[in-house]
């Protein structure tokens, strides 16, 4: 995980006195903000790449991690899969063990619940971060992908499973305990849903569509969860990832023409698909994408070879890139993936999980 402090702003950017006008005029702000009943609350402003570097990484955990990371929602713990056990690693208190896991493929941590959700083998479970309260959720078919409400408490889940005699892939809603069960959606004979996302409202959902045989996405889709409305998002290019920016205004693929060999830029845009622009120079193998809390900032990786990544941190207006970090890729065989998770705690930490170990 790396540690990321703030450069002290130059002399004569800030503190400087306010003038006699300015602050009437401020004064003046401010009161008519009370009389008409506005709630005036303090917020951090974004910081650009050009206020932060990297003070400190530090390994946390030595042994494989084989499921992709997820941070709890306040930033403060860490749950993966490792040697046939569920784990989740505390910023205060360390690892713990807290479940059996035998091949997880997909976590998901619900702030208002406190509950994980994970797919093991196929099969939906959802379990408390200490490991009690450990329940199946039956669905029909063999869950792929999954993802929790951020502000609610169902749960979305992509299945697979054989309709008439051809395989098919649906997009479900369930509530922690599996007593409400919806299909929301159901791809196309010979499409497969990829990157299911949530919008803050809770209200929408956000997937990709490739074929069957090929991860690379042709159709980006948002779709109301209540009733049928279903909305095609602009997607130029092929997509290997897609990640929605916490506002829900903005997206990052990694796309372009050779995305269905593994080679594309990270690419973002408006959600209407205007403002397009690359944040990386060149085409290159790019994994790991993920928006900071504020979407004012991407994290990806850039594949150099099956041994070595590279971490880098972009502004989403495209003023600026910052290193983070060059890390070797333990395991060359079978090929390597990289999971990030970006979250704030207290403005200065971020994981990455490089499919071997957990570094901070």
């Amino acid at each position: 995980m790396a540690e990321l402090s703030s450069r002290p702003p130059r002399a004569g950017r800030l503190g400087r006195p306010w003038r006699p006008g300015r602050l009437a005029l401020a004064a003046i702000v401010l009161t008519s903000l009370l009389a008409s009943a506005c709630e005036v609350r303090r917020a951090a402003a974004p910081e650009s790449t050009r206020q932060l570097q990297v003070a400190a990484v530090r390994r946390i955990a030595d042994r494989p991690a084989l499921s992709p990371a997820v941070w709890s929602p306040d930033g403060r713990a860490l749950a993966y899969s490792s040697d046939h056990r569920l784990r989740v690693y505390a910023l205060d208190r360390g690892e713990q063990d807290i479940a059996p896991a035998e091949a997880v493929t997909a976590l998901s941590w619900s702030g208002p619940l406190n509950l994980l959700a994970l797919i093991d083998r196929g099969a939906v479970w959802t379990l408390s971060p200490d490991g009690t309260d450990r329940r199946a959720i039956p669905l029909p078919g063999s869950a792929m992908e999954l993802a929790w409400a951020p502000g609610g408490d169902k749960l979305a889940v992509v299945i697979r499973r054989t309709v008439e005699g051809q395989p098919r892939s649906e997009l479900w809603l369930v509530s922690r305990d599996g007593g409400f069960r919806r299909m929301v959606t159901r791809a196309t004979p010979g499409r497969t849903i990829h990157d299911l996302q949530w919008f803050a409202d809770n209200l929408y959902l956000l997937y990709g569509l490739s074929t069957a045989t090929d991860s690379a996405m042709t159709e980006v889709w948002r779709v109301r969860i209540s009733y049928p409305d279903r909305q095609r998002i602009l997607l130029p290019a092929l997509a290997t990832m897609l990640r929605l920016a916490p506002t829900g205004r903005y997206l990052a693929t990694v796309s372009g023409d050779q995305a269905a060999v593994g080679v594309g830029q990270v690419v973002l845009s408006r959600l209407d698909g205007s403002a397009r622009f690359a944040v990386t120079p060149a085409a290159g193998r790019y994994t790991g994408l993920a928006w900071s809390p504020q979407g004012d900032k991407v994290v990806f990786a850039q594949v150099s070879n099956e041994a070595h990544a590279e971490l880098w941190m972009a502004n989403a207006d495209g003023s600026g890139h910052l290193h983070l970090y060059s890390y070797l890729m333990e395991y060359a065989r079978p090929p390597s993936r990289v999971w990030h998770e970006y979250r704030r705690f207290q403005g200065t930490d971020l994981a990455c999980h490089t499919a071997t170990a957990l570094n901070r």
